[in-house]
């Protein structure tokens, strides 16, 4: 009788061979992202024309973020608007997926993830997600400044990284140096962005309508959390972080559940299984006339 072959998972390979899986699966959607290209409203509004704005970027009136977001963006400003969106759909892809394979998810982890409505409305928005996931991956205070462009996405979670540090001091440098370099760069811009917060509240554009955040009514249940982690430093300290940002930032959009869906998906997967019929019931609910145009219903 033959044995059976063992086949090695990605965590079991070679670094070099790690690196040429990334490579290739990186390539290999740019290249589907370029022939299927998604709509990503978020990138052709926003972030494509700002990438190419690098000292004045609250020049583009919905750009709202910390002004280093730019630096992660200026290398694409040298591709075509469409490239660029294949670009930053396969960047959301890629990172969210290998924040999964780094907190040692198995294939069901990656496969919830990588179908869940969250990643799909990511990638069909053109927005940012892989910037704060990135800082997931890092997991200390180099992932902090990271965390910052995108606050809602999880920044509390980085409560656990903080608790963890050997010098809990040195673990705000990076963000501190950031933040010092960043008013030597672009001077008062807390005002500029300022500026356009409210520009988009006044035009009713952006995430106010697209809110789904329970604000202020799981507050009391975000601050719980925070005590609990503070006081207990539970294991499970960063997902719970993650989910304590969501009780207490007034606002978010669907597509900033992906990371704590993936740290989910990795941790709980019954809860996770759950989780991802509940998240793909929200779009059928609230497009429920589109969903019946697909299947024929008119």
């Amino acid at each position: 009788m033959l044995n059976a072959v063992k086949t090695k998972s990605i965590h079991e390979l070679p670094i070099y061979q790690k690196i040429i899986v990334g490579v290739l699966a990186f390539i290999s959607g740019v290249i589907i992202f370029t022939i299927f290209p998604p709509s990503a409203a978020d990138w052709r509004a926003t972030f494509g024309p700002v990438s190419s704005m690098f000292l004045h970027p609250y020049s583009i009136n919905t750009f709202n973020y910390p002004p280093w977001t730019v630096l992660l963006l200026y290398p694409i400003h040298y591709f075509s608007m469409n490239m660029g969106v294949a670009i930053i759909a396969s960047l959301n892809l890629f990172v969210i997926g290998l924040l999964v394979i780094k907190r040692k998810g198995d294939g069901l982890a990656l496969f919830l993830t990588l179908t869940s409505y969250p990643l799909l409305a990511l990638i069909a928005n053109g927005s940012l997600e892989w910037i704060p996931a990135l800082g997931f991956i890092f997991q200390n205070g180099w992932g902090l400044p990271l965390l910052m462009v995108k606050p809602q996405s999880g920044i509390l979670a980085a409560l656990a990284w903080f608790m963890a540090a050997k010098n809990k001091v040195l673990f705000f440098i990076p963000a501190i140096l950031t933040i010092l370099l960043s008013f030597v760069i672009w001077g008062n811009w807390p005002a500029a962005m300022l500026a356009s917060i409210q520009f988009m509240n006044n035009a009713k554009i952006g995430p106010s309508m697209v809110n789904v955040s329970p604000w202020p009514w799981l507050i009391p249940v975000g601050l719980g959390l925070l005590f609990y982690i503070i006081k207990y430093k539970p294991a499970s300290s960063e997902i719970l972080g993650a989910v304590a940002t969501f009780c207490l930032v007034p606002y978010f959009v669907p597509h900033s559940l992906i990371i704590p869906f993936a740290l989910l998906s990795v941790s709980h997967r019954r809860l996770s299984i759950l989780f991802w019929v509940l998240l793909w019931i929200y779009p059928v609910l609230t497009h429920w006339a589109v969903f019946m145009q697909i299947l024929g219903f008119h």
